[in-house]
């Protein structure tokens, strides 16, 4: 071989060297690193390169990938609104003659207002469905639980607009305010085709919707018909029988209402209508006929003066309930033995009384222990977990809303078996030893005119307990209020204290982050009527009134999911007794402007409490 002459082997030797000294790292910095993986912007023109994209050029008349979409919009969240309704409008696959492209211009410009294939795109404002029925809100659990997704974390899903979170083959839909039906697609306008609204019933004027007809004024004393058969479709027992005669010994019945043989009468001036006697699986007791009662509104008292009542309650207090059946605690009701027993007021009591003078709980404090020594929480046995709230009235009774206990949309139909009730609570989730007492139930008592299908109106049911609690300072009774007490309390600004252990925010499912550690409270105004009225689309009872702060006050706060079936307390400045005057209901959402938290008005339930607790009747002006 021939051998490589010096001179070359030099010029390599040196050319190495100098490589190796000039490059003192064969490795890229970050920044000159990143500076690798830029995109060069296609650019067909020099305007082009100066401007952030063409939409019309290459998306419309041409078709773009996502990459190209980016690289017009720049930013993922318009990009990302884009490409999906690209998609729906098939930019990726339309064939590009003159009229297609007319078509998809259209599609896009209409930016959601108009449906394309399963109408995924849509983002317009039709909220009925295609029977006219009105969308429940994305963000609200009722009158529908939503578990099929995170609705919080979609945010197309806002206010109760039609939308296919789901891409459902038959296009836009939503969950409805009818109880009875779940879900139901809307007729949405569709691009390229002319739009035909659906036919929907004439909007109800507000006014006429509380306008009855056919319905029985001043509690149906006057009634004289012969209707004998009750609305659960028992045959009434005629009134001179002997079970009758023996039920009747000791009320109070009005003289001039003639009880006919087995005719339906409301002798007792029941607020809840026409009633008789029946059978009911060995024994006898009250159930109400099926007749519509007229509005009778309770909170409207004036004096002949036009002022509000209030009349200082005097002599030893009375029993209104019969103690063989509700047990004790009656007499002793409403003083804590914390506070009013010691003559001590808690923190915030003084905000309630000078209201009169003039919730889980959204935005409240924590409660005082023992501050609400009545306040219940109902446990579910399977799995372990807060139910609702409630509210201690007798050593043996317990107060709470009836959707706690029935309310087929949740799939809720709860028996004495899935049950316990826990007293002397303070801490949410930690067993308190020492002040904490569960117990079981024997017996479940829903209101027989319950409307979970419509409003939740006469939304109350009883619990008896196993065997009688012993009072203690932690667990102590509430009293329940008298037609004084109604006609002295309930006006309109006047505040109520709401406690529980809800959410403290409006959230699409319970998490510890959104749950509290201790019993909270808030103070919350009655609001007038009308303005409860005015501020929803479910029609409102005079079994119902509602609580909470108007947005021109600038204050907000309310009772949330969780506190459900706990109690609305008032503290009467004239016996020192704090009265329970409402059950937490239902409302739509959480602390929202213009909406307000309804209660069931406890007063107008009390006689049917007295009836399926004493199986007597008594005189509501005590």
């Amino acid at each position: 071989m021939g051998r490589i002459p010096a001179t070359l082997i030099f010029i390599l030797l040196f050319s190495s060297t100098l490589q190796i000294t000039l490059c003192e790292n064969v490795f890229l910095n970050s920044k000159e690193a990143s500076q690798v993986f830029i995109r060069a912007k296609r650019a067909n023109s020099f305007l082009e390169e100066l401007k952030p994209g063409n939409l019309e050029r290459e998306c419309i008349e041409e078709i773009c990938d996502h990459e190209e979409a980016r690289e017009v919009f720049e930013k993922p969240d318009k990009t990302k609104a884009f490409w999906g309704s690209y998609l729906a409008c098939k930019g990726t696959s339309l064939l590009r003659v003159k009229d297609n492209i007319k078509t998809l211009r259209g599609c896009i410009d209409a930016s959601g207002e108009c449906s394309v294939g399963n109408g995924v795109n849509y983002n317009g404002t039709i909220f009925t469905t295609s029977s006219g029925k009105t969308c429940q809100y994305w963000s609200s659990n009722f009158p529908h639980r939503i578990t099929e997704f995170n609705t919080s974390l979609d945010d197309t899903l806002y206010e109760n607009y039609c939308r296919n979170p789901d891409k459902t083959p038959e296009g836009p839909w939503c969950f409805t305010r009818d109880p009875t039906v779940r879900r139901e697609q809307c007729i949405v306008p569709k691009c390229g085709e002319p739009w035909v609204p659906p036919k929907v019933s004439a909007t109800v004027d507000g006014k006429a919707k509380y306008t009855k007809k056919d319905c029985l004024a001043n509690n149906g004393l006057d009634y004289t018909g012969d209707l004998s058969v009750t609305m659960n479709g028992k045959k009434c027992l005629p009134w001179t029988s002997p079970k009758a005669l023996a039920l009747s010994k000791g009320k109070h019945f009005i003289p001039e209402i003639k009880l006919v043989t087995n005719h339906c009468r409301n002798p007792d001036g029941d607020m809840e209508g026409p009633w008789c006697y029946v059978d009911q699986h060995g024994n006898t007791t009250v159930d109400y006929c099926d007749l519509e009662m007229c509005d009778d509104p309770i909170d409207n008292y004036e004096e002949a003066a036009g002022g509000r009542e209030r009349t200082t309650l005097s002599g030893p207090r009375q029993s209104f309930f019969s103690p063989r059946s509700f047990g004790s605690g009656e007499l002793v009701c409403g003083e804590r033995p914390m506070f009013e027993k010691i003559s001590k007021k808690d923190g915030r009591e003084q905000e309630l009384i000078d209201s009169y003078q003039g919730s889980r709980i959204v935005k409240g404090i924590d409660a005082e222990v023992a501050s609400a020594p009545w306040q219940v929480m109902l446990y579910k046995k399977s799995p372990q977990e807060l139910l609702c709230g409630a509210s201690l009235i007798s050593d043996e009774w317990i107060l709470t809303a009836a959707h706690c206990i029935l309310y087929p949309p949740w799939n809720k139909n709860f028996t004495i078996n899935d049950i316990l009730v826990r007293l002397g609570k303070h801490n949410r989730a930690k067993f308190e030893k020492g002040t904490e007492k569960i117990v079981a139930i024997d017996e479940i008592i829903v209101h027989p005119k319950y409307n979970w299908k419509e409003n939740l109106n006469r939304d109350i049911a009883l619990l008896h307990m196993r065997r009688p609690i012993a009072f203690t300072d932690e667990i102590h009774p509430v009293c329940l209020p008298t037609k004084q007490v109604a006609k002295t309390l309930m006006f309109a600004g006047y505040k109520g204290r709401v406690t529980g252990w809800g959410n403290l925010y409006e959230t699409w499912s319970s998490s510890p982050k959104s749950l509290p550690t201790v019993l909270q409270q808030i103070h919350l105004p009655i609001v007038e009527q009308d303005i409860c009225r005015d501020s929803t689309s479910i029609r409102i009872t005079d079994n119902m009134f509602c609580a909470g702060f108007k947005p021109e006050e600038q204050k907000t706060g309310d009772a949330c999911e969780g506190d459900s079936g706990g109690p609305f307390v008032m503290k009467s400045p004239d016996d020192n007794r704090w009265y329970q005057i409402g059950i937490v209901s239902w409302g739509e959402g959480c602390d929202r402007d213009g909406k307000y938290g309804f209660y069931t008005h406890l007063f107008r339930m009390r006689r049917w409490m007295k009836k399926v607790i004493d199986k007597t009747g008594g005189d509501d002006d005590d």
